[in-house]
């Protein structure tokens, strides 16, 4: 971008800063979130790809608690991970769908990919929406840890308690129509094909 149409956007924001009230009182909102998860594991398959690596489908199943409702429900993920057996570090990428606990609706749904420790944990980004009149879009860091007796996972979204004080940030946001942004169908399963 040329010099000219930086101060040109530059010139547009400060125009735009006059009109902060105003646009503070529309119902766009950019609102920093945190949840929680727990889930089991509903069903699994691995192959060996190579002398090092082993591929592995699990589905996931379990509940997500959040103080914001649009992230509370159960929840289902899809996982696809590729861990060294040497080494122990690996890489994973899931579809995550958050149901209301009672009706079953959909209230969430997101996209993750994240780095395998060795020691078990993961931490990456996920990046998902809400559902609904006042859909919003997520952008968050998540870490998890996998229980090595029974493969469960527990997990935070938008903090990092579980490595110190750090903490990994997460928002809503539906400003500018982001939650409008590479909407799914809000009532079809989260059970499609993916690529190995």
């Amino acid at each position: 971008m040329s010099r000219l149409k930086w101060l040109t956007a530059l010139a547009a924001v400060g125009s735009l800063s006059v009109g902060v009230a105003v646009g503070a009182s529309t119902s766009a909102e950019t609102t920093p979130v945190m949840a929680d998860f727990r889930a089991e594991i509903a069903s699994e398959s691995q192959r060996q790809c190579d002398p090092n690596h082993v591929l592995f489908r699990i589905t996931f199943e379990g509940t997500q608690t959040s103080s914001d409702p649009r992230l509370a429900g159960d929840v289902r993920a899809r996982v696809r991970s590729v861990v060294n057996i040497n080494t122990g570090w690996g890489q994973t990428a899931a579809k995550v769908v958050v149901r209301d606990a009672t009706t079953g609706g959909v209230k969430a749904r997101a996209n993750l990919v994240g780095v395998i420790a060795p020691d078990g944990s993961v931490e990456g980004v996920y990046v998902g929406h809400t559902t609904g009149p006042n859909a919003a879009r997520l952008v968050a860091n998540f870490n998890a840890n996998q229980d090595p007796t029974t493969g469960a996972v527990t997990g935070e979204i938008g903090r990092d308690s579980q490595t110190g004080a750090l903490q990994d940030a997460a928002v809503l946001t539906n400003a500018c129509g982001a939650g409008d942004d590479n909407r799914d169908d809000d009532t079809g399963d989260d059970d499609t094909g993916d690529d190995d």
